[in-house]
């Protein structure tokens, strides 16, 4: 059934924990909010003053920068192009043309309620230039006076008395009268940690397989194997573009890996996953797995293994589509840079291939990680064509490397299949409303 989601107007409202664990029976008539996530960004037009609800990609976007206590101005960009600010801290609009307020929606905050999805507050006090968080048990102390509407709210400490004014976010310390600025913000739940539990997701998105599942045969680069594209219940398109790109879910056991992989040298909080997708070119694959087929004959089982590896490549956001239609092109890809030879370049560090990736205006920015045959590498030359031979009567190398075995340079094009593609931005672009 198609789930249906509804959101109130008037202020003061939460959103239904029970809807967001799929057990809400009040449906339409329910008094409190129906969203996907625990949390919901919305904006205020100023002429019809109505609410109205930011893009999915800025839903994660403003959440993931409101729960870092360091972001407080951050930009906000209309898809007419008209831009304006706010100011976290304060949770008001600055300078935005047809907007006029925002506000963020969220659940509640005790885990008995909602033992995986409630909302995790902390609380911070402002020292001098950096934020500190307040300690236990008067953070949770802070919290519930804050969950529970008060105004005012004293604590001790360390011989020191202290009085909280929480309208207007201010610590006083009632001995030298000095004020200091506090602030209250979320911790912030990945898709990967909210999938399992939330049932507000359509059920395809939950994932076709156990989040525990194995692995699919072809999904591991070390697996050894070849044959028909792996994530056989993508169908190949009938018509209009010649690959498909389907979205993996969040709950599938390759998300995780791939996501991981992504941001082991790109930070959480600077980087921001938007999706990842299985990309299929029947044409393409056939002809990575035939070549797969090729290279295999003769190796040791530690060779199979070693055979193929997932790495990265960055491109603009204008060649993505090209190269899910075409492949890696050995002739173009190197144009930015030809260290080790005029072929298609393939790191391991995901931080190297961002220095690839161009935005398109929404500030998306798309990265590969393909399938590589690196088979055996020699170190690169800026010459090359080609790989050099082993020895002087021996075949060629299979790929060449950087000294580090960090950057892969791939001069066949039957040697890459572009198989994941990670649409990300960074944090510190503009929201796309």
């Amino acid at each position: 059934n198609k789930i249906q989601f509804h959101i109130h107007q008037a202020k003061g409202i939460m959103i239904c924990d029970q809807f967001l664990l799929g057990l809400c029976q009040e449906g339409e008539t329910c008094q409190c909010h129906h969203t996907r996530y625990p949390y919901h960004w919305q904006v205020m037009r100023k002429k019809k003053g109505v609410w109205q609800s930011v893009s999915e990609s800025a839903q994660h976007h403003l959440e993931k920068l409101y729960s870092i206590i360091n972001h407080s101005l951050v930009t906000l960009v209309e898809k007419d192009g008209s831009k304006g600010k706010v100011n976290l801290n304060t949770m008001e609009l600055l300078s935005f043309g047809p907007y006029g307020d925002i506000r963020r929606l969220s659940n509640t905050h005790d885990p008995l309620q909602n033992p995986h999805l409630h909302t995790e507050w902390h609380v911070y006090w402002l020292d001098e230039t950096n934020w500190k968080e307040y300690e236990e048990p008067i953070s949770q102390e802070i919290i519930n006076a804050f969950e529970s509407g008060l105004q005012n709210y004293s604590f001790s400490c360390e011989d020191q008395q202290y009085a909280l004014d929480l309208k207007n976010l201010i610590q006083i310390n009632l001995t030298t009268e000095q004020k200091l600025s506090i602030q209250r913000r979320p911790a912030y739940h990945t898709p990967i940690y909210m999938v399992p539990h939330l049932r507000t997701l359509p059920s395809g998105f939950r994932g076709h397989l156990n989040p525990h599942a194995a692995n699919i045969p072809g999904e591991d680069p070390t697996d050894g194997y070849y044959g028909p594209y792996p994530a056989s219940w993508i169908s190949c398109p009938s018509e209009g573009p010649i690959y498909v790109q389907r979205e993996i879910a969040p709950s599938e056991a390759v998300y995780r890996t791939v996501y991981t992989l992504f941001h082991k040298s790109l930070s959480e909080d600077t980087f921001l996953v938007l999706g990842i997708y299985r990309i299929r070119q029947q044409y393409l694959w056939q002809k990575y797995s035939s070549q797969k087929e090729i290279m295999s004959r003769g190796l040791s089982t530690e060779e199979t293994k070693q055979l193929e590896q997932h790495l990265f490549h960055g491109t603009s956001a204008e060649s993505k589509n090209a190269i899910c239609q075409m492949g890696f092109d050995p002739r173009l890809s190197g144009q930015h840079l030809a260290a080790f030879g005029k072929g298609s370049y393939f790191a391991k560090n995901s931080q190297y291939a961002n220095g690839f990736c161009s935005a398109c205006k929404a500030g998306l920015r798309y990265m590969f990680l393909a399938k590589v045959l690196v088979g055996k590498s020699a170190v690169g030359n800026a010459d090359y064509c080609e790989p050099p031979v082993i020895s002087s009567s021996g075949p060629p190398f299979d790929s060449c490397v950087d000294s580090t075995s960090s950057i892969y340079v791939i001069f066949n094009s039957s040697q890459s299949y572009p198989y994941f593609l990670i649409r990300y931005k960074l944090l510190s672009d503009p929201v796309m409303l």
